[in-house]
């Protein structure tokens, strides 16, 4: 997990990005992430609309944890959050503890609206950086998830050095593996954040990235 503080670096690339990324302030805006979820998962096909009460998926780490969401001209197009220590998703789900003790994120949760669809990924890109901003703003340096294959070679695309913590599980419907990571080392991802258009049409995502539950770096 070598690295060093990127925290100039991505606030100037969030500064350059065309969407808005930034916490949920009060809980209609926490309302607006779980709707979010909440539509992902069901376009997805992992439950039918009538199984969220008012449209919200939400689970026992949510009363915690920091919710982001991106915007794009008033209308939110992203969510992610991250859980604070102690007590991790990651955690509970697979009997462990994630090293250092105390010192680590869960970053999960993470889906774009399929209504962002062109450039691929650029509305997650700049999603994860404003996660990373979260994590450091509260003095931490490493995260851990829940990723299924697929979404640990998206992981390696954008340049984010993974270590797996144990075998794959079924976990949200698929089959997943616990992970370790620091966005620190995601060098691939910054520098396709600094190359990604200033044009808003030209940023849209091609496709619903949506996380599992209850952590989910993850595509569908």
């Amino acid at each position: 997990m070598e690295g060093v503080p990127l925290d100039a670096l991505v606030t100037r690339m969030l500064s350059r990005s065309p969407f808005d990324y930034r916490v949920a302030a009060d809980d209609s805006e926490r309302k607006v992430a779980y709707r979010l979820r909440g539509s992902a998962v069901v376009d997805r096909g992992w439950c039918r609309a009538g199984d969220l009460p008012g449209g919200m998926e939400r689970d026992e780490y949510d009363d915690r944890a920091i919710q982001v969401i991106g915007w794009e001209e008033g209308v939110a197009m992203s969510t992610g959050r991250v859980v604070l220590p102690p007590g991790l998703p990651t955690e509970a789900a697979c009997g462990i503890v994630v090293e250092p003790r105390g010192g680590v994120v869960d970053v999960g949760r993470m889906c774009v609206a399929r209504s962002h669809q062109s450039l691929e990924h650029a509305a997650l890109i700049g999603l994860m950086c404003r996660l990373y901003l979260a994590m450091r703003e509260h003095g931490f340096r490493v995260a851990c998830g829940m990723m299924s294959a697929p979404a640990r070679a998206l992981m390696g695309l954008f340049g984010l050095q993974l270590e797996i913590l144990g075998p794959d599980r079924m976990y949200w419907n698929e089959s997943r593996a616990p992970v370790r990571f620091s966005l620190m080392s995601a060098t691939r991802l910054l520098s396709a954040a600094q190359d990604q258009s200033a044009d808003p049409q030209a940023a849209r995502t091609s496709a619903v990235f949506a996380p599992p539950k209850p952590n989910e770096l993850d595509s569908p």
